[in-house]
């Protein structure tokens, strides 16, 4: 048979004894988290840093726990799940006055320190303090800071590497010291005009163009590097662990002033590249006519040239023909020349020869007789008969 239960005395101070201990050991032990620190204070008013994962002597302390890195997530779809500080994007306002909005993720390693730990832990007393109060508003900040250093199209089109550049540099050293600078701008399209030396052509333009006075912010520089403000990261000993731009927005009106001036500037340039063209066309022009003329004269003076030549050598060829007829009829003088005394010679020899021959018949009938002249006048007489 089974003995009845009593609950006595001792039962319910044992009880008692037991829901004392659960209620006062979460008090006496604590936990830490890895990736996150505890500051501890005691009930004597010290504190303590847990920077070490797991178990730890609490001793009645008040916890207060920090993430060791606290994320900034400004991105067009922010996400806070992990207990990031979530924005929407930052807005920010150019140096022409152009707003807009900035979008990134900045990631902040919390001090490693105990001492800059507490400092930190006295000034802002959360985790929510020191992403909200200090991280946000720095961050903040600093891009406005560095979309002051330039204007809304300038950030729109040619520097957006170098505001991602200023801005991560700002975060880790210190805003920039500025100065204000006088500057003069021309209207969009007419920038050589502010050139010390133009030409007669571009003065004359340049007289009706508007130009405009302004002072706006630029860094301040000491021996070519950028001149700091006071950090308040590097005081509390806070690094920047992780940093990127994601993407630039524009307000409408921005984007439509942007556009006017683009469209502008691109008209003039064309304006003024048609004009340059329609000048070079009409240099072209009269560089061609002139070439055509020189073309004409030089073929005209080919022709003479060659018309020279062929007299030239007609002339020369008749000289050449000439010379070669008079020297033919000296030729042929000299020839009939040569036999006219050949045939006086020739007549002399016969004559000579007719006189010897006769002599010499002469001295042979008289030597026989005549008797070859009998001897043949007999034959002629018996040939008749």
């Amino acid at each position: 048979m089974m003995r009845q239960f009593r609950f006595g005395m001792k039962h319910f101070f044992a009880v008692v004894t037991l829901l004392i201990a659960l209620f006062i050991l979460p008090m006496l032990v604590g936990i830490n988290d890895g990736g996150y620190r505890t500051v501890v204070q005691y009930p004597s008013g010290d504190m303590e840093v847990k920077f070490e994962s797991g178990l730890y002597y609490q001793g009645f302390g008040k916890e207060t726990v920090y993430k060791d890195i606290i994320s900034l997530d400004y991105g067009k779809t922010p996400d806070n799940s992990d207990g990031s500080v979530a924005l929407n994007g930052i807005n920010v306002r150019y140096q022409d006055g152009g707003t807009g909005t900035v979008y990134g993720i900045t990631q902040f390693r919390l001090p490693i320190d105990e001492k800059s730990m507490l400092m930190l832990h006295k000034e802002y007393r959360s985790n929510s303090g020191v992403a909200h109060k200090l991280l946000k508003t720095l961050t903040e900040e600093v891009m406005n800071n560095t979309a002051g250093l330039m204007s809304s199209e300038q950030s729109y089109a040619e520097m957006r590497g170098t505001y991602a550049e200023w801005a991560r540099d700002q975060l880790e050293r210190g805003k920039y010291a500025t100065l204000q600078k006088k500057v003069t701008e021309a209207e969009a399209g007419y920038g050589y005009c502010l050139n010390d030396e133009l030409t007669a052509e571009q003065k004359k333009t340049c007289s009706t163009v508007k130009l405009v006075t302004k002072f706006i912010p630029v860094i301040n520089v000491e021996n070519g590097v950028p001149v700091y403000l006071d950090s308040d990261l590097k005081n509390y000993g806070i690094s920047v662990a992780g940093f990127r731009m994601v993407d630039w927005g524009y307000e409408p009106k921005t984007l439509e002033q942007i556009a006017r001036k683009r469209e502008a500037t691109m008209a003039i340039i064309t304006a003024k590249a048609e004009a340059e063209k329609a000048k070079q066309d009409a240099i072209t022009t009269e560089q061609q006519g002139i070439a055509n003329v020189m073309r004409a004269r030089y073929e005209k003076e080919v022709e003479k040239e060659r018309s020279v030549v062929d007299a030239q050598r007609v002339k020369e060829v008749a000289i050449i023909e000439a010379e070669k007829l008079v020297e033919v009829a000296t030729q042929q003088k000299l020839e009939a020349e040569q036999k006219k005394f050949a045939a006086k010679e020739y007549k002399q020899e016969m004559v000579l020869r007719g006189e010897g021959d006769a002599a010499y018949k002469r001295l042979v009938m008289e030597a026989d007789g005549a008797l070859q002249q009998k001897l043949d006048t007999y034959q002629a007489v018996m040939n008749r008969m």
